[in-house]
């Protein structure tokens, strides 16, 4: 069974690394589990990461990373360093692949964004794409899900 405070992923979507310190300290023991996203990432966010892993917390590192693949690849190596549990990346194909090839064997878990929320068929349309947002979903859905076949092992 997972503990409640396990179960909740903290969103540190504030403007600084001082902001998000604070919110941190306030919930104290009472979470386990911080996301850190665009924001924060690039206003010093990511050394917070490392330092929030190193004192036990968990932290989801939404990134979306999409770019080549050996780019994507060692920014994954990046992230495993900075000790994150979860990292993004966009539902593109080398993406995906890269990833979890950078990933290994270690524990980081690689989540695929196959389309933004915020997208609709006409985000889709002016883009140049001639399908639907469920027709884009559904073969990258199915590719991460035939690619991510190895689940990397349990936290220890």
């Amino acid at each position: 069974m997972i503990e409640p405070r396990d179960r909740l992923i903290v969103a540190l979507d504030l403007p600084s690394v001082e902001a998000a310190d604070a919110l941190v300290a306030r919930l104290g023991d009472a979470v386990s589990f911080y996301k850190i996203g665009y924001q924060l990432a690039f206003a010093g966010g990511l050394p917070l990461a490392e330092r929030l892993t190193r004192a036990g917390k968990q932290v989801f590192l939404d990134l979306k990373l999409h770019d080549i693949g050996n780019t994507v690849a060692r920014g994954v190596e990046s992230v495993m360093r900075l000790g994150a549990s979860f990292l993004t990346v966009h539902a593109y194909p080398q993406t995906m692949k890269a990833a979890v090839e950078a990933r290994g064997s270690s524990s980081l878990r690689i989540l695929a964004v196959t389309v933004l929320t915020s997208y609709d068929d006409a985000d889709l349309a002016s883009a140049g794409y001639d399908f639907t947002v469920g027709e884009l979903v559904t073969p990258r859905s199915l590719f991460g899900l035939a690619f991510e076949v190895r689940p990397p092992p349990a936290p220890a």
